[in-house]
């Protein structure tokens, strides 16, 4: 016989009877009418804010609220930038998406934080080249988020997708269940959020007329009153993926440990980046990274160096990187680059010259099993303190950052209280 030990999974009670689901009844609701499912736009109570300030928008709640519908949500807004002489030639900053307008983005369930993300900007940046393909950059993301996209004037409009884990489970999120529901956008500083493409400066930019847009389902009354009658003996339950972020001085040797008390972390990105500039898009790169190692509370996760000294080195940096997002070896979705040349930004299929000084993702998995989505077990590795140790390069005034990606659960009580499960 083996020594080894099956893989444990952290699995949840649902509610739901122990009949496989095959042999249930169509568990979607029924919509009351045609316009039941329809899309709702919120503006924003904040007006008009400056760099530095929070977008607040207040989202449908309690009975009749109905389901915020999974992976529908974006936030529209338009930008106004200052630049001297009144002669514009500007970009977002990162891949040139409107998300480098965002710092922060938090959600605030029934009066309690459940998830904010820290360094919004920075993640959606590496998500946007490395889990989705050249095509999107150069279509539906160029057109909706402004990607890649140079602007001579003062004011763009664009449509970025919300990232929330909460927003985007394999479950719509309960409205009616909801005491309230409020959605926060902390704006990032000048010169993290807008890149000036002339000698021209940008001082400062204002966010207008935005709005949070999502599509609601709301089911007929009995349906809503029947889950929350159903919670008098249990508690409503969504898994989210989510992520816990951190910004550190760059040096030549970077060893953080990261506070997490988390019961699945499925995987830690990181990268570099230059110092903070106007006219710097603050691309990701390696930083001629000799040796990363992860240890998970005292365990080291792998026992490679993971060199990325010269673009020659970065084979294995970049398939583990992949593993973490788990697209290793995919055909389909395939990393690209955004490069800048005399203010102009273009999309260019990834090389190893260009990942390694200007799309650079390391990363290390800690994924222990794959399962459905749907699935309430963590697959994850339980963690209470993560430390990386990084060598390479130092950059003066520059920036290292590290992504943790995480699993947690969402439960709503009879009473409208949530609770995450970590």
């Amino acid at each position: 016989m083996s020594g080894s030990q099956p893989l444990k999974s952290y699995s949840l009670s649902v509610a739901q009877q122990d009949v496989p689901s095959s042999w249930m009844p169509e568990s979607r609701p029924r919509l009351a009418n045609t316009s039941a499912r329809r899309i709702v736009s919120v503006s924003s109570q904040s007006g008009t804010v400056s760099a530095g300030q929070p977008l607040l928008f207040q989202l449908p709640a309690n009975m009749g609220a109905g389901l915020l519908v999974s992976g529908s949500a974006y936030i529209k807004f338009t930008v106004a930038v200052t630049q001297a002489t009144n002669t514009y030639d500007w970009a977002f900053k990162q891949s040139g998406s409107g998300s480098s307008i965002f710092q922060r983005v938090s959600a605030i369930l029934s009066g309690q934080n459940v998830e904010s993300i820290n360094m919004y900007n920075k993640l959606y940046h590496n998500l946007m080249l490395h889990a989705t393909n050249k095509s999107y950059l150069d279509s539906d993301a160029k057109v909706n988020e402004g990607l890649a996209s140079s602007f001579t004037t003062q004011t763009a409009t664009v449509c970025v997708p919300i990232g929330l884990g909460c927003l985007n489970a394999n479950q719509h999120l309960p409205l009616f269940l909801l005491s309230s529901a409020l959605l926060q956008f902390d704006t990032e500083s000048v010169i993290q959020a807008i890149q000036q493409n002339s000698v021209n400066a940008i001082t400062a930019y204002e966010i207008r007329n935005s709005s949070v847009c999502f599509e609601q389902l709301v089911p007929e009354p009995a349906y809503e009153q029947s889950i929350k009658a159903m919670l008098a003996s249990r508690v409503y339950q969504m898994k989210i993926e989510t992520w816990h972020n951190s910004r550190y001085a760059h040096q030549a040797t970077v060893t953080q440990t990261i506070g997490l008390n988390s019961s699945s972390v499925r995987a830690i990105l990181w990268g570099s980046v230059p110092a903070p500039a106007q006219d710097n898009a603050g691309f990701q790169v390696a930083s001629a990274q000799t040796r990363c190692q992860v240890f998970a509370d005292g365990a080291l996760v792998h026992n490679s160096q993971l060199n990325c000294e010269t673009a020659a080195d970065c084979a294995e940096s970049y398939a583990e990187a992949q593993r973490c997002l788990g697209l290793m070896f995919d055909s389909g979705r395939t990393s690209a680059a955004v490069t800048i040349a005399a203010g102009v930004y273009s999309t260019t299929a990834l090389t190893r010259a260009n990942y390694h000084s200007g799309a650079f993702l390391g990363g290390l998995s800690l994924s222990r099993e794959n399962l459905d989505n749907a699935s309430f077990s963590f697959v994850g590795t339980p963690v209470q303190n993560l430390v990386i140790s990084w060598n390479g390069t130092a950059i003066a005034g520059g920036e290292f950052y590290a992504f943790v990606a995480l699993q947690q659960v969402l439960t709503i009580d009879m009473s409208g209280g949530v609770n995450l499960i970590r």
